[in-house]
């Protein structure tokens, strides 16, 4: 009776997870045709969203958080770069897309397809049964690691190749403190600290 009554507490959180991934918000870079070295788009379906541009050696020349109602429309100017490559990375509270950005004589043009997106983590803590869903697009190797509040290691998840990662940790059985889960995929690391009760 206690297997199949936790058997259906995973499997609700679970469920729960992946309620909140398809309700989440994705958004599309839509480019409108540049002028020179002006570059236009729109991000879609989107109304709060973080915009980065990176040269080649991943140095930040620019940032800044927009807020908006409906989509989103930015024009940038980058008369001030040199010739070369750059990246204009677009983070919203589902994913981090990168878009690349050509800047060659008088012209600069930008990508309409991300060279890369990768999707957030989701972590939802119900009562200490913490549930993750990893949605890894490129099955990249995803690893996963939980450290207690004296930053030892307390987990650490074999690597994992899934396209649709699903884990259930139950804390609320561990002392009263806070454990952090951290989540290595697609070059990039998602920290997020929980407490158990």
């Amino acid at each position: 009776m206690k297997k199949i009554l936790k058997f259906s507490l995973v499997v609700a959180a679970v469920l729960t997870v992946m309620n909140v991934s398809a309700s989440g918000k994705d958004f599309s870079l839509d480019v409108k045709k540049g002028d020179g070295k002006m570059v236009t788009f729109a991000l879609n379906e989107i109304n709060k969203v973080e915009l980065s541009i990176y040269d080649l050696d991943n140095k930040l020349i620019h940032s800044e958080n927009v807020n908006s109602k409906g989509s989103i429309s930015r024009t940038y100017d980058l008369n001030a770069l040199p010739e070369g490559t750059y990246f204009l990375v677009a983070e919203s509270d589902l994913k981090i897309a990168k878009y690349e950005i050509s800047v060659v004589g008088q012209t600069a043009t930008l990508a309409s397809n991300a060279i890369s997106e990768v999707y957030k983590p989701m972590l939802i803590n119900k009562n200490g049964l913490v549930s993750l869903s990893i949605f890894n697009l490129y099955e990249s190797p995803v690893s996963i690691k939980i450290y207690n509040s004296a930053d030892e290691e307390v987990y650490a998840s074999p690597v994992l190749v899934e396209q649709n990662i699903e884990k259930v940790f139950d804390i609320k059985g561990l002392p009263n403190e806070k454990y952090t889960f951290v989540m290595s995929y697609d070059d990039e690391v998602f920290t997020k600290t929980i407490a158990a009760k």
